[in-house]
């Protein structure tokens, strides 16, 4: 059993869950990997922040099963600001040179995206063109339906009732661990979803990370997270981004 908290690098999520940072790190039965970080302001403003995730990993020869969870709240004054609730199941069967078949079902909210409830299955395959040590470079390919309900809001005036609809999207995704320098290592998730009727309607999250290892007890970090939809379906969203920079300790 692993267990690993570091509150000052919380992982940024939008509708998608990234489940990839430990993925080479589950290697027997059971392993649990946590993230938490709790903040409360008082003052002229009030302010809390609450940003936690939990995956529950396990494998069993060529099985690998993981369970991610996925809860991030802002609230200032009293008044809800952020709120992401979210999990998926994912169940990846290895097979030659560790390349995998792989299944998943995700739901959630994301109140930062106005999108009242995503749910997602599908399935794919994914290929190991790179791997030496803790460095790999992996692509995956795959389908996916997708559910989404969006709230009721105004915007320039006009009001919008609320919707939901149905599609079904091709994926092709990207991740990788490089170790650029002796002192400097990159983690590169990128998820990109493309209707299947719609070529123009595409979705790309970017998920970077820099590590600056300064020595064993000590590293900085470097982290931006873009989410950009072509399509609006609720009209006064736009795209979502966030800059992390952070430093941690072991001791």
């Amino acid at each position: 059993m692993i267990w690993v908290i570091d509150a000052f690098e919380i992982k940024a999520q939008s509708s998608i869950i990234n489940t990839e940072r430990n993925l080479h790190k589950i290697d027997s039965v059971f392993h649990v990997f946590s993230d938490f970080m709790f903040d409360i302001k008082k003052g002229n403003i009030d302010m809390t922040i609450l940003r936690s995730n939990i995956t529950i990993g396990s494998r069993f020869g060529k099985n690998l099963f993981r369970l991610t969870g996925v809860f991030n709240e802002n609230n200032l004054n009293n008044k809800k600001i952020i709120k992401n609730i979210s999990y998926q199941i994912r169940y990846n069967r290895v097979h030659l040179n560790n390349n995998s078949f792989f299944v998943f079902i995700q739901n959630g909210e994301d109140f930062r995206t106005f999108i009242d409830q995503r749910f997602l299955i599908g399935g794919g395959y994914r290929i190991h063109l790179f791997k030496k040590k803790n460095n790999y470079f992996d692509v995956a390919t795959g389908l996916m339906r997708e559910y989404e309900k969006y709230p009721s809001y105004s915007h320039q005036g006009e009001s919008y009732n609320s919707s939901s609809a149905k599609r079904t999207r091709f994926t092709f995704n990207i991740f990788s661990s490089l170790n650029l320098f002796k002192n400097i290592k990159s983690q590169t998730t990128i998820y990109s979803q493309f209707h299947v009727r719609n070529s123009n309607d595409y979705r790309i999250f970017v998920n970077q990370n820099f590590r600056f290892i300064v020595n064993k007890n000590f590293s900085t970090f470097f982290r931006i997270f873009i989410n950009e939809p072509s399509v609006k379906y609720v009209k006064k969203v736009k795209y979502n981004s966030d800059l992390i920079m952070g430093f941690s300790v072991n001791i």
